[in-house]
């Protein structure tokens, strides 16, 4: 037995440090549930020939003088040693504290921090005899669950009661009559950096039941979550359960793995409030090639008031969120992986309701305003709630791959009077709803707008097929037709006043109609009061039926303009007769309509094969090719769009402009951390 802890705990040591390169399954070294995302492997990048020291885990010492025969040891003393233009670099290894940078470059002599060319350095902010010296962590809970262990060690302090320092809409802020229930133990497989579930309530930890058969406030049905952790208030000590699931229909993404904690390397932090980055007040500093994890339900990293940071090829496990914003100006985020809290087994009840619902990007609202931040070829997977992105002027969100968001997708907020966002050339994917709104004040919104503020979201691929894991179900299904949940395209908490959206050229597919079957997947529906709204030029696909044309529950014609938009039901498209637009254009709101958009709604659109070259197939097939044959009716089926409204494919979409997300002719771009993930489908990050 001996012999083979020892030989699990170094293969998730080589693991850990990226020797294994992100290899998965067995010749890995796995014991617990395959890897469903590419792991953390070394930045090969080539060595600063400026001024430079180092630091190192295992051999360096506080005392030495930082050079490279000589390193320091920890974060916190090396990075206070640093001046203007100075590089400091991080051996491999894990590095087992929680930092604030104290110190800032210039515009010409900027500091960075980075891991050793082709080593990776691992922040953690967790504890680590549980990941170094499992066996002697844990010992069966005597009267406990089968297969109940309790930590052999107390930790009084972990319940320090932190003030939060995000406040999120349709979270726990603040914690009125429940705190003691926030889940304070978080945690990851330290070999697949699989999350494990923070438990609420020991009711749920220690369930042999998997159905959702009780109230979602229900508290004497437990609901099994999976593996995970629940801090004992009482005891100061952390149990664990690593049972496999019973539950029909989870097939690849139950739990098989080792079910004894004292034989498994685990990522465990405990506590809340406290982030394991702080930037505050920091000028001119970039951070390359680093791993971070080990958060607490707070903060990964957090940047408050601060200028001229960049955050590149960073590896971010957990975190709630996993990156916070305040007050901060040109922010470079670009090349970064950041990796939630959803397990493969893992639905948004889970979470929502007996567990953490976690965000992973939120920008906050301290003055001044958030302002040029670029967030670009990044990887935001498996977690609760996306982006809470309200408080910004100039985000420019592109080229990044978004996907299995369990509930919210992008939250641009109640209508600000000049706010201003680029949402464009993503790939979005299994997200509830990936356009959703929270009201947080009453009335909070103003009524007019400066022309140039709002959301702009063009060029995106949405994919939202594969639906979402929303719920257990509350009886078998051992098809497992409860994974795949699909959500809106939008939709809103609280009918707050919605932001100015201008939506064109898009493509977006979905396995079957939108609720009540309205127009453009909702989007000419709801969220218009003291607002308005631009859907132009987009191709709207599903597999069943043919997108509908709806206007419930709208009673009276809004500030909707809308055309150029192309509408096709792959299996239901080609048996259509007769035309679906004569009952609504016999309408009064069909005439009500021209007062806001001249033609009328819908008198510019088509419902039509768009011909792309390659027909997506089933729910869990890749995207195949998405770009369009010569004789397409997107060709040139757009219209006109105002010259202010950016367009990166604009020359290359001459006169007449087409339907979709791209041109005739046009290549399709990669999206994610280095372009290895193909905009249809498939590549390095794709798999849950």
């Amino acid at each position: 037995m001996k012999s083979k802890f020892w030989l699990l705990l170094l293969a998730w040591g080589l693991g850990s440090l990226g020797i294994t390169g992100g290899v998965r399954g067995e010749a890995a070294g796995l014991v617990t549930h395959r890897a469903t995302r590419p792991l953390p492997a070394p930045l090969q990048t080539e060595m600063t020939t400026g001024p430079k020291r180092f630091v190192d885990p295992v051999r360096g010492d506080d005392g030495h003088d930082g050079s490279e025969s000589s390193p320091w040891r920890s974060l916190a003393h090396a990075q206070s040693q640093l001046k203007p233009g100075m590089t400091l670099y991080l051996r491999g290894g894990i590095y087992y504290e929680k930092f604030a940078l104290t110190r800032s470059g210039t515009a010409g002599s900027p500091i960075t921090i980075a891991a050793h060319p082709g080593e990776l350095a691992i922040i953690d902010g967790g504890l680590r005899q549980f990941a170094e010296a499992p066996a002697t962590c844990w010992e069966p809970l005597a009267g406990g669950a089968d297969g109940e262990f309790v930590s052999t060690q107390a930790f009084p302090n972990a319940d320090a009661r932190r003030v939060p320092t995000q406040f999120l809409p349709g979270s726990w802020e603040p914690m009125w009559g429940v705190e003691d229930d926030r889940p304070l133990a978080l945690g990851h497989f330290a070999d697949s950096l699989v999350p494990l579930h923070g438990y609420r309530f020991p009711v749920d930890l220690r369930a042999a039941n998997e159905l959702w058969i009780g109230d979602k406030k229900e508290r004497e049905t437990g609901v099994y979550g999976g593996p995970g952790l629940w801090f004992n208030r009482e005891t100061g000590r952390i149990h664990i359960r690593l049972a496999h699931h019973q539950l029909a229909g989870l097939g690849d993404r139950a739990y098989r793995g080792e079910t004894d904690p004292r034989r498994v390397p685990l990522l465990i932090s405990l506590g809340f409030g406290e982030e394991v980055l702080r930037v505050t007040g920091i000028r001119h500093v970039r951070l390359q090639g680093l791993v971070f994890r080990g958060a607490t339900g707070s903060p990964m990293i957090s940047i408050y008031g601060s200028q001229e940071i960049d955050l590149d090829h960073l590896t971010v496990y957990g975190g709630f969120p996993g990156l916070m914003l305040n007050a901060s100006q040109n922010i470079r985020v670009r090349h970064c992986a950041f990796r939630g809290l959803a397990a493969p087994w893992t639905s948004r009840a889970h979470m929502k309701y007996r567990g953490t619902p976690s965000y992973q990007l939120v920008l906050q609202n301290g003055q001044p305003l958030n302002e040029n931040i670029e967030i670009s070829w990044s990887e935001f997977t498996d977690d609760h709630d996306f982006a809470f992105v309200r408080w910004v002027k100039n985000l420019r969100f592109h080229h990044n791959f978004v996907d299995n968001f369990n509930d919210d997708g992008f939250e641009c907020g109640a209508k600000l009077r000049d706010h201003t966002i680029f949402i464009h050339q993503n790939r979005i994917g299994g997200v509830l709803i990936p356009l959703t709104q929270h009201e947080i004040h009453k009335d909070e919104s103003p009524v007019d707008h400066d022309a140039s503020a709002g959301v702009f979201a063009f060029r995106n691929i949405f994919d939202l097929r594969a639906g979402s894991y929303t719920t257990p179900p509350v009886k078998p299904d051992p098809a497992g037709g409860f994974l795949r949940e699909e959500g809106h395209l939008a939709g809103d908490h609280g009918s707050p006043v919605w932001p100015v959206i201008h939506f064109y050229h898009n493509t977006l597919l979905r396995e079957k109609p939108v609720f009540r079957d309205n127009y453009l997947f909702g989007l000419a529906v709801g969220g218009l009061r003291n607002s308005e709204r631009d859907v132009f030029n987009n191709i709207f696909i599903q597999m069943r039926e043919v997108p509908g044309v709806n206007f419930i529950p709208m009673k009276s014609a809004e500030r909707l303009r809308e055309g150029g938009n192309l509408l096709w039901g792959l299996e239901a498209g080609p048996r259509l007769a007769g035309d679906p637009f004569a009952k609504f254009r016999a309408s009064t709101l069909f005439n009500d309509s021209r007062q806001f958009h001249t033609p009328g709604w819908t008198t510019q659109d088509r419902i039509a094969d768009p011909k792309f070259v390659a027909v997506p197939g089933s729910t869990t097939s890749p995207l195949a090719d998405l770009r369009l044959q010569p004789d397409s009716p997107a060709v040139d089926g757009g219209v006109p769009l105002p010259e202010s409204w950016p367009d990166p494919l604009r020359t290359a979409d001459a006169d007449v402009p087409d339907s979709g997300a791209l041109p005739l002719g046009v290549s399709a771009w990669s999206v994610g951390v280095d372009g290895r993930i193909p905009l249809f489908g498939g590549g390095a990050a794709a798999d849950r």
